[in-house]
């Protein structure tokens, strides 16, 4: 009797130990397509390597205690008509679903995946979690790893970086046959040589520093800048392996929504017990209902320490949704003091807020620091900008690092950019005779970021604040848009958006968006914008300033189109051109910045034909027709002193807006004909 009781106890302990040292993955596929989840394991074992996940659908698998092993997703899978099964990215090499024992490491290097890698404690007093997200063997997925334990921060890059993958890096097209690319390979895979692999020599040791002979690539850098958390060179161990004290579970998210909020914790696996038989002594019931109450009592702590988190979670959900969906380093406002010095050196001052240089806590790079203001209502701008950038991986979108949300108190962290924004550089950087190259490819560049915000991120965004200010060029003359606290997101790539107030710069802002008489807002709005800052990068506005006539942007073109229609356009800048390629240069970017501020929205060309226009030849461009919106010089203020004044960085104040809003219906009196005719007539695609 004694020893079936002794028995039925270390039963009861060894069900226990098996619950407690076991862990959870649950893997989530918000991907619009199916996926076919992977691992590898180094130490312990999962229940299972490798399944198709389809659409929405998640599955929970469970490893033993201490495993360390890299989950990633497989894609674009098929099975050939002899039953062998294949993958473009992330293949197994086991000729079918699942992944064969007998797969090593040196297989997966060459599958171009984005991994979840992962050295689990084996228990609580073994001490920490290890985990990290590494592209640095590839990417093809977004992929986002939450602990459960909700100090634990969650990781990855969760921004679809195929389409912003260096070109001669991507593949697409003619490995598949579709024009869109489906994975990055790294630079080492590209080149093989030691100095980019980090090998041989380059590698990692007392003798050899690493970094100063192993640099980033090309690759590594566009990485680096929109997944900073990711592991994606040689030497970002000690910025991109993150801890966590014993979290039990994990889930590990591919393709993140930008909805997407925190993740649900997961709970524990059911506790199935059997009944004893009839006739239980005192001894056996009493040991059975002692094994009842652990249970009971680990599942009563389990709902308590859920409330509590939840609760939690409400107290700040903005703040935890961002973290969730962007991904980025969240910082506490005391940090943010410390990198600025508190915030000692001011580099903008702006209606959301003022900028500060500042530099990140490691000390590895310059940054900007935008606090917003306190006053500014339920931190909507905030949201926007950081929802907004947390979208875009582009070249010509400028980086977002991190941010803080403490309360009311709220700062965004993004690259630094040395020579400041457009209107600065173009002062302060270029000489009398301009370098017309320069601002050329300063215009093309802004040109494929506003492309990429409309066609190529998954929701488009309409930026509606487009101006000199909010352009910022890098060391190498790189231009990048910023400040999206105007931002707003289209519902599946919306052509007509809905608009309750006037967003934008006076002197940017397109007509539509103070009246639908001339039709609805759109990123079309985004292409006047463009329009306007092209021409006065091209010295519209001081030729309009130089008559001494007027001196508000919002007119300047009428200026540049006289001369046009005489033939003189390059009297304006006679004095500032020395070759015919200039020449070509000036007359491309009158004709693109006078297409882009037609009237009508239908009129203006998309950001993808902007784009086409200033690639292209001249002889292929058609003299744009004369906006309508040119106001008589009646009409026009005498000076800016009449017109309130109006932050750059800011909404314009109200009467502001209703100035220029009753300008504005007075041409719509003046031309109803011309307006009528003009929306029947669509030059290019709404």
């Amino acid at each position: 009797m004694a020893g079936r009781f002794a028995l039925l106890f270390l039963l009861a302990c060894h069900f226990l130990d098996s619950v407690m040292s076991t862990r959870n993955f649950t893997i989530e596929n918000k991907c619009e397509y199916t996926i076919w989840p992977a691992s590898y394991t180094y130490q312990g074992s999962l229940e299972t390597n490798a399944f198709r996940l389809d659409k929405g659908q998640t599955r929970t698998v469970q490893a033993t205690s201490s495993w360390i092993g890299q989950f990633w997703g497989r894609t674009l899978c098929t099975t050939n008509s002899s039953g062998g099964f294949s993958c473009i990215t992330g293949d197994c090499n086991s000729g079918k679903l699942e992944c064969s024992d007998r797969v090593v490491n040196t297989t997966i290097l060459a599958t171009l995946v984005t991994l979840a890698e992962f050295n689990l404690a084996a228990t609580p007093e073994d001490g920490v979690d290890y985990y990290d997200v590494s592209v640095i063997n590839g990417y093809n997925l977004p992929l986002l790893v939450t602990p459960e334990n909700e100090k634990c921060e969650s990781i990855g890059c969760s921004v679809d970086l195929n389409k912003t993958c260096p070109s001669e890096l991507r593949l697409s097209n003619s490995d598949t046959g579709s024009n869109d690319p489906f994975a990055c390979r790294t630079s080492c895979q590209q080149n093989m040589s030691a100095e980019i692999c980090c090998v041989g020599n380059y590698v990692l040791s007392d003798n050899v520093v690493g970094p100063e002979e192993c640099k980033r690539t090309n690759y590594s850098q566009t990485f680096n800048n929109v997944c900073p958390r990711a592991y994606s060179y040689a030497y970002d161990t000690n910025s991109s392996t993150f801890t966590c004290q014993y979290s039990s579970n994990f889930v590990i998210t591919f393709c993140p929504s930008s909805t997407t909020k925190l993740p649900p914790s997961v709970s524990p696996p059911p506790n199935k017990t059997r009944a004893g038989s009839k006739g239980k002594s005192p001894l056996k019931l009493t040991l059975i209902l002692g094994v009842s109450s652990v249970f009971s009592m680990i599942i009563i702590i389990a709902i308590v320490v859920k409330v509590r988190a939840n609760n939690m979670r409400k107290s700040d959900l903005n703040g935890k949704n961002i973290e969730a969906v962007v991904m980025l380093k969240r910082y506490s406002y005391a940090q943010v003091k410390k990198m600025t010095k508190s915030f000692a050196n001011v580099l903008g001052r702006g209606g959301f807020g003022t900028v500060y240089k500042g530099k990140l806590p490691d000390g590895s790079r310059d940054v900007a620091v935008k606090i917003l203001k306190e006053a500014n209502g339920n931190g909507e701008e905030f949201i926007n900008e950081v929802a907004s950038m947390s979208r875009t991986s582009h070249v010509n979108i400028v980086s977002l690092l991190g941010f803080c949300y403490e309360g009311s108190k709220k700062a965004i962290i993004y690259e630094f950019m040395p020579n400041g924004s457009l209107d600065k550089f173009i002062s302060e950087k270029m000489s009398t005779k301009m370098e017309w190259k320069t601002l050329y490819n300063i215009a093309v560049g802004v040109s494929h970021g506003l492309e990429y915000l409309h066609d190529g991120c998954v929701s488009r965004i309409v930026h509606f604040d487009i101006k000199p200010q909010n352009i910022l060029i890098s060391g190498d003359s790189c231009p990048k848009i910023s400040d999206f606290g105007l931002a707003k997101l289209c519902k599946n790539n919306e052509s007509i958006m809905s608009m309750l107030d006037a967003r934008g710069t006076v002197g940017y802002i397109a007509p539509e968006v103070f009246s639908k008489n001339f039709g609805g807002v759109s990123h079309k709005s985004d292409v006047y914008s463009y329009g306007m800052v092209v021409l006065e990068m091209i010295g519209a506005r001081e030729r309009a300033e130089n008559t001494g006539t007027n001196n508000t942007s919002m007119y300047f073109p009428d200026w540049i189109y006289k001369d046009l229609e005489e033939g003189e356009i390059m009297s304006v800048f006679a004095d500032q051109i020395i070759e015919e390629e200039d020449e070509k240069i000036v007359k491309k970017m009158v004709y693109v910045g006078l297409w882009c501020i037609q009237t009508n929205p239908s009129d203006r060309p998309p950001m993808s034909k902007v784009v086409e226009m200033l690639e292209g030849s001249l002889e292929a461009l058609q003299i744009p027709p004369k906006p309508l919106l040119f106001l008589p010089v009646e009409t026009v203020p005498k000076t800016t002193d009449e017109i309130p004044e109006t932050s750059s960085f800011s909404i314009p104040s109200q009467d502001t807006l209703l100035y220029f809003e009753e300008a504005v219906q007075d041409i719509v009196e003046d031309n109803k004909d011309s307006l009528t005719k003009a929306n029947k007539r669509r030059v290019f695609s709404p």
